[in-house]
């Protein structure tokens, strides 16, 4: 009995000992944040940072259409911050996708710009808090286009016929279609949507491609000579195409007016990494980040602070900071609600 007793004794410490071990492997092992983002939309170095200080690893997924959000967070991903547009709150916020913040855990809230704040589907930003702004811009090759290019007529020149990229994104390319014809881009008027439908069949046979993710790379490479695409990716390409010495690209924001958007952090209902999350998006308005990743990215930042610190070439960069004139023509996407089918019968006319 007392050596069976000793063997119990031995196995049952054994048992203990592995049990203290597994608890303090779990206890070692550094959470993950999941982050859902737009591709090229941060800084990678700041990614690095943000988990050496946090002791945590970020799994940073991208996406390229506001579809995939909704799609993803509806299927109940657990993403833990996500960066919706403008035009996605609406129905994100409806289904009860997104969960408030805790402002006491944002120390660096006051760093926004009191203008960037109260986006028309969160007036009081209980849900979101603004990352970026941009607009709706045309990429040229200069060294292969040489007539001066105003806004969107040049993606209807029959010149470049195989030459021009536009979005794969129904809404963005029937508002551009509809303000290149003088009209309201939100209209959901039978004749409106049908002269956009025309314009764009008639385009049809000019368009090389469709492509939400792509655009940059076929401006770079040359296969494109004119995309639309979005303001802040297109100055990418620029800088990118400039590096290599092998062409040059300019970026053209309509002077007649076009779409402007405001792209926001939020943190999903089903995140299962809160305190983290507000860690993270507070990271994200700190000064000297914010700073940081707008010049990275090439958007407007919505952080006064971060502003500031900016270069001036920057600060004063027309494509980044259109001037006023331009910016009172200029309008955001609506909700279209139950109409979207209207968008995606035009889209489906144009593709198919």
């Amino acid at each position: 009995m007392p050596r069976l007793r000793t063997i119990c004794l031995v196995v049952l410490a054994g048992l203990l000992a592995l049990g203290v071990s597994g608890c303090k492997r779990s206890a070692s092992r550094p959470k993950t944040l999941n982050v859902f983002n737009w591709s090229d939309y941060i800084d990678p170095e700041l990614i690095k940072e943000f988990e050496s200080k946090h002791g945590c690893k970020v799994q940073y997924d991208t996406y390229s259409a506001d579809a995939d959000l909704e799609n993803k967070l509806a299927s109940g991903a657990e993403y833990d911050v996500v960066f919706p547009s403008d035009r996605s709150l609406a129905p994100l916020l409806k289904r009860g996708l997104l969960q408030k913040l805790d402002r006491s855990k944002l120390s660096n809230l006051g760093n926004l710009n009191p203008a960037s704040l109260g986006v028309r589907h969160d007036p009081r930003n209980e849900y979101t808090l603004p990352y970026f702004e941009g607009t709706l811009a045309v990429g040229i090759r200069t060294d292969r286009v040489t007539k001066p290019v105003k806004g969107f007529e040049i993606l209807f020149d029959e010149e470049l016929k195989g030459k021009i990229v536009l979005l794969d994104d129904a809404e963005h390319v029937v508002a551009m279609a509809l303000l290149h014809l003088g009209r309201d881009m939100n209209s959901v008027a039978d004749d409106d949507l049908a002269a956009a439908r025309d314009l764009l069949q008639k385009q049809r046979p000019l368009v090389q491609a469709w492509s939400s993710d792509g655009f940059k790379d076929k401006l770079i490479k040359g296969e494109a000579w004119a995309a639309l695409g979005w303001s802040g990716d297109l100055l990418q390409a620029r800088d990118q195409l400039a590096e290599t010495g092998k062409g040059s690209i300019a970026v053209v924001v309509p002077a007649s007016g076009t779409l402007r958007w405001v792209d926001s952090m939020a943190i999903p209902t089903a995140a299962k990494n809160v305190e983290l999350a507000h860690a993270f998006i507070d990271f994200l308005l700190d000064p000297a980040v914010a700073a940081r990743n707008a010049a990275k990215v090439r958007y407007a930042t919505p952080n006064k602070a971060a502003f500031q610190r900016l270069d001036e070439s920057l600060k004063k960069d027309p494509v980044v900071y259109p001037p006023a004139e331009i910016m009172h023509k200029c309008g955001y996407l609506k909700d279209r609600g139950k109409d979207i089918k209207k968008i995606e019968e035009v889209w489906k006319a144009v593709r198919h």
